[in-house]
């Protein structure tokens, strides 16, 4: 009898801690998505495809803060993606997740980095592009499957960033 007391208090215990964390996850993505508008879907005009790769979504964070996780609007959860570098922005279609489009206007900087959340990787493994929705600076990185396309993506990036005269281009 006292195991399964145990037992139950264990569980209660467990599902008490869990609902906790939702709730958590739920409060953050609540307060993230008061801070700033949802991202585009599309870009309003595409232009020319400059370059393209597969990749893995890893994450989009604060720019200056490569730890903490955005969760609104969808941006929290990794996985595969498609990436594609046009002349007017960067779409990011991602695996069973809303795509991401970021305007040409909206774009930074971008730079190979290491870490972002909870992924380490080799030196320069990730590519990170840096962006603004609505006065916030993020970052989304990216660790592009194929190392060759990480060059290109990073310089078509660089290259429509640099055309953008609004903002500066960091290597």
């Amino acid at each position: 009898m006292a195991k399964q007391i145990m037992a139950m208090i264990s569980l209660s215990i467990f599902a008490l801690l869990a609902g906790l964390a939702l709730r958590a996850w739920r409060k953050r993505s609540t307060a993230q998505a008061n801070e700033f508008s949802a991202p585009l879907e599309a870009l309003e005009f595409f232009g020319e495809v400059v370059a393209q790769a597969k990749a893995f979504y890893v994450a989009t964070t604060r720019e200056m803060n490569h730890l903490e996780r955005i969760n609104a609007y969808g941006l929290g959860a990794r996985g595969l993606a498609q990436v594609l570098v046009f002349s007017e922005g960067l779409l990011i279609v991602r695996n069973g997740e809303r795509p991401l489009a970021i305007d040409r206007s909206q774009l930074t900087a971008v730079e190979f980095t290491q870490v972002a959340i909870d992924k380490v990787v080799e030196a320069d493994g990730l590519v990170s592009v840096s962006w603004m929705q609505d006065g916030v600076s993020l970052a989304t990185q990216l660790r592009i499957v194929d190392n060759s396309d990480r060059a290109v993506i990073s310089e078509a990036l660089t290259q429509i960033i640099g055309s953008n005269t609004k903002r500066e281009v960091v290597k």
